[in-house]
């Protein structure tokens, strides 16, 4: 007699354990299936995450017409929704990978101080033909603690009159910075200057070369995690070719930048990124350079985060695109 005591018991777990261990089971693979859906486009993930869902119900409803529901009928549902997950998921993985991501173009462009006779800083850019690409444009002029109005108006022919402008710029009043976004152009030779003072700040812009590569940084990448130094704080660079760093700020809630300068005493500015704030990033784009030793150091840690770019002569160094050109910049010291 004893030996059927555990009957009632038996009977009153199964109907409990063998639900919960199909679930948990099912959850574990939908759990795995998730991470599929996450490396394909949404369209795939929803046409996949439906059609498994569809099937998971038709398998169930087959199982649960079955006159007697055993446990051999459990694992062929346990077994039907895996098969289906992963030949859907494999194929979500094969067909519906999502395209490579356009690599965004930035081009640095300054106002400094007395801009309105010295003229924007660099007074030459280069863009990718056919690419959309922005002008990250930083207004620092600043004369007698009063801020100077400034803009950007970029044409097709070499003109002061901003109308037919390809586009043009807000003005801002400095210190300010501001994005203009440029559409895609056509190879060939493009002008920008400044619609309130545009006899001195004129510049030309060079259309031409393939965009850059999809995914990967347009040349050297430094970082800031603190505001105690840059990482690393020494880069190369090649001689005669223009190039862009990329300034990754990692520092939460701090303000950074990226300031070059081709003097040790931080007095003759080449260009600079705009201020991150926070986690961001940002892109300084520099003009063919001479040979030598540069300066670049974040304006608001000026002592602290500092470092050199090495300029090599032709055939030495990295080789990074450029996204910015200018005429050549000697070194002093």
């Amino acid at each position: 007699m004893s030996d059927h005591l555990p009957e009632p018991r038996e009977r009153l777990l199964w109907p409990i354990l063998i639900p919960v261990g199909v679930l948990a089971v099912i959850g574990a693979v939908l759990y795995l299936f998730s991470r599929v859906l996450l490396r394909v486009t949404p369209t795939a993930a929803t046409i996949v995450a439906l059609v498994v869902a569809a099937s998971i119900l038709a398998i169930a409803w087959i199982v649960a017409a079955r006159p007697q529901v055993t446990g051999a009928s459990l694992l062929s549902m346990v077994g039907g929704v895996t098969g289906i997950a992963m030949l859907t998921g494999g194929l979500a993985l094969l067909l519906g990978q999502p395209a490579a991501e356009l690599q965004p173009v930035q081009l640095a462009l300054a106002a400094p101080v007395g801009a309105a006779t010295k003229g924007f800083q660099p007074n030459e850019l280069s863009a990718p033909a056919d690419y959309p690409f922005t002008i990250e444009f930083s207004n620092d002029d600043v004369t007698g603690g009063v801020g100077v109005q400034h803009n950007v108006v970029v044409t097709q022919e070499k003109t002061v009159d901003p109308a037919g402008a390809i586009a043009v710029g807000t003005p801002i009043t400095g210190p300010n910075q501001v994005a203009v976004p440029v559409s895609g152009l056509a190879q060939g030779s493009y002008y920008f200057f400044c619609e309130f003072h545009p006899t001195t700040m004129t510049g030309k812009l060079t259309v031409a070369g393939p965009p850059p590569a999809p995914g990967a940084p347009a040349g050297p990448v430094i970082t800031a995690a603190d505001a105690t130094a840059f990482s690393p704080n020494t880069i190369e660079l090649p001689s005669g070719q223009p190039a862009t760093i990329t300034f990754d700020n990692e520092d939460p809630g701090a303000t950074h930048n990226l300031d070059v300068f081709s003097d040790k005493d931080y007095t003759t500015e080449i260009s600079k990124t705009p201020d991150v704030v926070g986690i961001g990033s940002g892109e300084v784009a520099l003009p063919a350079l001479d040979p030598g030793t540069y300066y670049f150091r974040c304006d608001f840690h000026p002592t602290t985060m500092q470092g050199t770019i090495t300029v090599a002569k032709s055939g030495g160094g990295s080789s990074p695109s450029g996204t910015a050109s200018g005429a050549s910049t000697g070194p002093s010291g």
